[in-house]
């Protein structure tokens, strides 16, 4: 009658702190929708972990319309079946341009590592071009995307 209560683990990498902005706001439309969530760094995350988790969201910032290189390296280096029935998505924080092409790069990532099913993800501005100088944080129309993106992921 009553179901298990949906895990999710939001894993971010980020240089300036506007990845882990956006990741909060991901765990914030988790929670709103009653998913038990952990937000966590891409250093105190073991592939294994991912075991334990029904909901996976990924989150790194665009370098040179890609993800950054840690969190690549960090989804090329999972098992071929690592998400297998899990609920996936991607999310990223550009300053230049090219955010979307680093969305469809991590989706992809996500699906070769066999997601039931990996949602679209959201692009926030943030930043600064070619720069680690903080620079503008993500809007609050961009926040309020990350937050209905959690939520499309608690109901998938």
């Amino acid at each position: 009658m009553f179901g298990k209560r949906k895990k999710a683990l939001v894993v971010y990498y980020t240089k300036t702190g506007h990845t882990g902005e956006a990741a909060e706001a991901v765990a914030r439309g988790l929670r709103e929708s009653r998913v038990e969530v952990e937000v966590k760094t891409l250093d105190q995350v073991d592939p294994s972990d991912l075991e334990a988790y029904s909901i996976i969201a990924v989150g790194a910032p665009t370098w040179a319309a890609r993800p950054a290189r840690p969190m690549k390296k960090f989804l090329k280096g999972l098992d071929k079946k690592a998400l297998k029935g899990k609920v996936a998505a991607p999310f990223t924080s550009y300053a230049g341009m090219r955010g979307k092409a680093t969305l469809r790069r991590m989706r992809r990532l996500l699906r070769r590592r066999k997601a039931k099913k990996v949602l679209k993800g959201v692009a926030v501005k943030a930043g600064a071009p070619l720069s680690l100088w903080k620079g503008r944080s993500p809007s609050e129309e961009d926040l309020a995307r990350l937050e209905e993106l959690g939520r499309k992921l608690a109901r998938s």
